[in-house]
C-alpha cells in the first residue's frame, strides 16, 4: 500500500479546501494543457459539459513506442506477432509501417525536470502532439494481474480538469465568449484529416477497445451517486472571466495546431500560477506583484530583486496553508466550554480525537508525537498552544512540499521563471512567454505604445520591469538601488521584444509593441 495514507493525504485534503480538487505536484506544463483538450474533446467541445469520455488508445501508442522502456520493470514495451501482422496487411510493404511510427515518435512531446534533463516516463506516460483529437489520450499503467493497463490518476486527471471549470465558469454569463472557444479549438483539432485516417487505419487493425467501454467521467456533482469528481472551491470568481477573454484571444490567432499548442501551454500554466497566487492573497485589494528580471542575470541587484518578488509570492502560499490550518483548528476546538467537556474522552480515546481532526491516517509514529502532547494538555490553551504547534509542525513541511512544487513547475514550464545553477527561484521571459503576453494584451494585428504596454502589464497582472512601474510600487524606495538598473532592465526587455519580431522602433522616443497575427476566421469542421 502506498504511504499517500500518511500527512500526504491530509496535506491533499487541505490543499483541495484552498485551491481546488486536483492540483497536486509532479505534473508537467504540456501535461496541463493536454489534459484539458483530452477533457474538452472527450466532453464534446462543450464547456458547461456535466461529464466526459476518455481514451486510452493502448495498442496505438504500443506500436508508436515499441521498444521503449515499460514501468518500473526492465521490460519493454512490444505488440504480439499476431498485431504485427495485422499492421502490414494494412501497408503496401513493411517499410512504410516503420515510416509511419517514425512520424509519429517525432511527435511525442517533451517533458522536463526541475534541472531540464528529460523526464524519465515510461511508453505509457508519453504523450504526442495534438495535431487532431486522435492524437489525444490519457495516462495509463500496467497493474499486476490485469490483463489490459488502466486509467492512471498520477500525473493527468489534475489541473486540466480544473482548467476546465475554470473556463466553463468563465464563460456562464457570456455563451458568445463560450461559443467562441469550443467552435474554434474543435476546429484546430479536427481539421486535420489526414491524421486522422492513418489513426484509424492503425486502430482499426490493432484497438478494439474504443468502440467497446465507454464510460462517462464526472466533471461535476450532478446528484449524491456522484463518485469523485473536480471542483473548484469558489465557482463565481471574476478571474475565471478574465482566463477565458485571454484563452479564446490567444486561439484565435492564425497558427496552426503544433505552434498553438506550445503557447497555450504556456498561458494554462501561467494562469494557473495566477489563480494560486490569487486563492492565497489574503490582503484583500493588494495587488500580487512579480519583478522580472530581463537582464538574464546580468547584474546582481536585478537577479536579487527578481528572487526577492519570487520568494514572496511562495511565503504567501506557506501563510495561506498555515492560516487556513489555524482557522480549522480553531473550528475543531470551539471554545473553552467545549474543550474542558471534551478533553478528558479525548485522552481516554485519542483516536477518536484524530479522526476529528482529520488525522486518523497518520503514521505511528506521527499518532504518538500527538498523544504524548495531548496527554500533558489540561485545558482550552494548552490544545490552542502546544498540541496546535506539534499539529502544525507535522502537516508543514509535507504542505509547503507538495504546493511550492506545483507553483515552481508552473513557473519553469510556462516560461515565465525558474532558476539556473547557482541562483535561487526568479522571474524572468522565455521567448514562448514573451510571445503569449504580447498575443493576450495586443489585438490581432493591432499596436500598443511600448510605454502604455508596461503600463496594462503592471495593471492586469503585477508585471513590473521598469523605471515607472517600480515607483508605482514601492520597490524602487524599498530597495535602494541606482534608478539607472530598472531602466536598463526596461531596455533589455524592449530588445527581447524587438528581437522577437513584436515592437518596431521609430525613434528612440517612440516604439510600438505589434501583434502580427491576423484573427483566423470563424470555421466549423464538417
Amino acid at each position: 500500500m502506498s504511504k499517500k495514507s500518511d500527512v500526504e493525504q491530509f496535506s491533499t485534503q487541505l490543499s483541495a479546501q484552498i485551491w481546488g480538487h486536483r492540483f497536486k505536484d509532479g505534473q508537467k506544463g504540456p501535461e496541463y494543457a493536454l489534459e484539458f483538450l483530452n477533457v474538452l474533446s472527450g466532453a464534446q467541445y462543450k464547456l458547461d459539459a456535466n461529464n466526459y469520455k476518455r481514451k486510452k488508445s493502448t495498442k496505438l501508442r504500443k506500436f508508436i513506442f515499441e521498444g521503449e522502456k515499460e514501468g518500473a520493470q526492465d521490460g519493454v514495451v512490444s505488440l504480439t506477432p499476431e498485431e504485427k501482422q495485422h499492421l502490414y496487411e494494412m501497408a503496401s510493404d513493411r517499410e512504410q509501417i516503420s515510416v509511419i511510427r517514425e512520424f509519429f515518435r517525432n511527435l511525442e512531446v517533451p517533458l522536463h525536470d526541475g534541472k531540464g534533463k528529460e523526464a524519465n516516463r515510461s511508453w505509457y506516460a508519453k504523450t504526442l502532439y495534438p495535431l487532431h483529437e486522435s492524437l489525444l489520450f490519457f495516462e495509463v499503467r500496467s497493474k499486476k494481474g490485469e490483463a489490459e493497463p488502466a486509467y492512471e490518476r498520477n500525473f493527468f486527471a489534475r489541473g486540466g480538469e480544473l482548467y476546465f471549470l475554470m473556463l466553463g465558469y468563465g464563460t456562464d454569463d457570456d455563451l458568445v465568449l463560450r461559443e467562441k472557444i469550443e467552435t474554434r479549438l474543435q476546429f484546430l483539432l479536427q481539421r486535420n484529416k489526414q491524421i486522422d485516417n492513418i489513426v484509424s487505419k492503425l486502430t482499426g487493425k490493432l484497438d478494439k477497445e474504443e468502440q467497446e467501454k465507454k464510460v462517462l467521467y464526472p466533471l461535476r456533482k450532478v446528484d449524491e451517486s456522484t463518485k469523485e469528481y473536480p471542483y473548484l472551491p469558489v465557482t463565481d470568481d471574476p478571474i475565471y472571466r478574465e482566463f477565458a477573454k485571454e484563452f479564446e484571444q490567444l486561439i484565435s490567432l492564425n497558427i496552426d495546431i503544433y505552434e498553438m499548442f506550445e503557447l497555450m501551454t504556456s498561458l494554462i500554466t501561467f494562469q494557473l500560477s495566477r489563480y494560486m497566487l490569487h486563492r492565497a492573497n489574503d490582503s484583500g485589494s493588494n495587488k500580487v506583484t512579480h519583478f522580472f528580471d530581463c537582464l538574464d542575470g546580468q547584474l546582481a541587484p536585478i537577479q536579487t530583486l527578481s528572487g526577492r518578488s519570487f520568494s514572496e509570492n511562495e511565503l504567501l502560499i506557506k501563510n495561506k496553508f498555515e492560516s487556513f490550518f489555524e482557522n480549522i483548528f480553531n473550528e475543531k476546538m470551539q471554545s473553552e466550554e467545549y474543550v474542558k467537556t471534551q478533553l478528558p474522552i479525548w485522552k481516554e480515546n485519542p483516536d477518536d480525537f484524530l479522526e476529528y481532526l482529520g488525522l486518523k491516517r497518520l503514521s505511528k509514529v506521527r499518532k504518538n508525537k500527538v498523544i504524548k502532547v495531548l496527554e500533558k494538555c489540561d485545558n482550552y490553551d494548552d490544545l490552542s498552544t502546544k498540541l496546535y504547534s506539534v499539529v502544525k509542525d507535522i502537516i508543514s513541511d509535507q504542505l509547503k512540499k507538495h504546493q511550492l512544487n506545483i507553483v515552481r513547475g508552473l513557473t519553469r514550464d510556462g516560461g515565465f521563471g525558474g532558476y539556473k545553477a547557482g541562483s535561487k527561484y526568479r522571474y524572468f521571459m522565455t521567448d514562448n512567454f514573451l510571445q503569449v503576453l504580447v498575443y493576450i494584451v495586443v489585438k490581432p494585428k493591432e499596436s500598443m505604445e511600448f510605454n502604455k504596454f508596461l503600463e496594462v502589464i503592471f495593471d492586469k497582472f503585477g508585471f513590473i520591469i521598469g523605471e515607472v512601474e517600480a515607483r508605482r510600487d514601492g520597490i524602487y524606495e524599498k530597495s535602494r538601488i541606482n534608478i539607472s538598473y530598472f531602466q536598463r532592465n526596461e531596455y533589455a526587455l524592449r530588445e527581447k521584444l524587438r528581437h522577437n519580431g513584436l515592437l518596431v522602433e521609430y525613434s528612440d522616443a517612440t516604439a510600438m509593441i505589434r501583434n502580427p497575427y491576423e484573427a483566423a476566421e470563424v470555421q466549423v469542421v464538417k
